[in-house]
């Protein structure tokens, strides 16, 4: 599998990753796409390899690459929650690793998939939230997120990596798997179903990203002009309460409705709206999809393709 000049794509086998690297080969741009498995019925080739392993990871690196786009790891505070050294080792560490091999083998650009997770609780006044507002998430992944971040931003400014951090909101769209509450509302619609129970009242907000448009940040983050130590928030516009998401998405299909708990709020994280300046003055980009357009060609999708 030649790499000269190719884009690096980690997680490629994965929501994010598979369709950037999609868009990168329908562009004419080379990619060298790995994955902890390598799935069948991929449209490109994927090399298996974890991010713990430091010297498949370095293989693939020396190869000759224009480009590492970090799209791997644990993609989620729903996953692994009863290893938190699990979810460290892949996105704290692995990120790390990546970095390295960057430094050593003098990668032009590193761009890194990190959340919005990665703030916790945002202070309590910033509205819009801004990427000035502290990194104080209290589970595993965020903090890992967070890890990642801190070592980006020291690989940046001593050693001369050219990275950046996108700090996604919550990605939804066609081919998600791992578990989340948008994903499974609109599954249901699509197939059919009369209702589904959500077990809180609903008023939770959520930054909506769809994937479409986090692709499209991180395709602009390849090719900013400067972007060293850049982190930038990258939501789909204002974070809509679980309640709204569910009426858009009854708008769509009427014989579909969430039953949501009453008196019961979920204990999430607090977050405020986020400003996405940062990304529009460093990136040149702006979302494109609206919740409304993003979940109605999401349950055509899953009605064409339900599993």
């Amino acid at each position: 599998m030649a790499a000269s000049g190719a884009v690096l794509v980690t997680g490629a086998a994965g929501l994010i990753g598979r369709r950037a690297a999609e868009r990168l080969l329908a562009s004419g741009r080379p990619v060298l796409a790995t994955d902890r498995i390598a799935p069948p019925g991929l449209p490109f080739e994927v090399v298996p390899a974890e991010l713990t392993d430091t010297a498949r990871l370095a293989a693939l690196v020396a190869r000759g690459v224009a480009a590492i786009l970090h799209c791997g790891g644990i993609s989620g505070q729903m996953l692994a929650k009863d290893h938190p050294a699990g979810i460290f080792a892949a996105n704290a560490a692995g990120t790390v690793t990546l970095l390295e091999l960057a430094r050593i083998f003098r990668v032009p650009r590193f761009v890194f998939c990190s959340s919005v997770h990665a703030y916790g609780d945002t202070p309590a006044g910033m509205d819009p939230v801004t990427e000035a507002a502290p990194l104080l998430a209290r589970d595993a992944y965020g903090a890992s997120k967070a890890a990642a971040e801190a070592a980006l931003r020291a690989y940046a400014a001593e050693h001369g990596v050219a990275a950046c951090a996108l700090r996604l909101g919550w990605v939804y769209g066609p081919r998600r798997t791992t578990p989340s509450l948008t994903a499974r509302m609109v599954r249901d619609a699509a197939r059919g179903m009369p209702e589904t129970a959500v077990d809180h009242d609903g008023s939770f907000p959520v930054p909506l990203l769809h994937v479409e448009d986090a692709v499209s940040a991180l395709l602009a983050a390849l090719d900013a002009p400067d972007i060293a130590g850049l982190a930038c928030n990258i939501v789909g516009g204002p974070s809509l309460p679980v309640t709204g998401i569910a009426a858009r998405i009854t708008a769509l299909r009427p014989g579909w409705r969430a039953r949501f708990t009453p008196g019961h709020r979920l204990a999430e994280y607090r977050q405020g709206d986020f400003s996405i300046a940062a990304a529009r003055a460093a990136l040149g980009w702006t979302p494109q999809v609206t919740p409304e357009a993003g979940l109605a060609a999401y349950l055509d999708w899953l009605s064409r393709e339900p599993a």
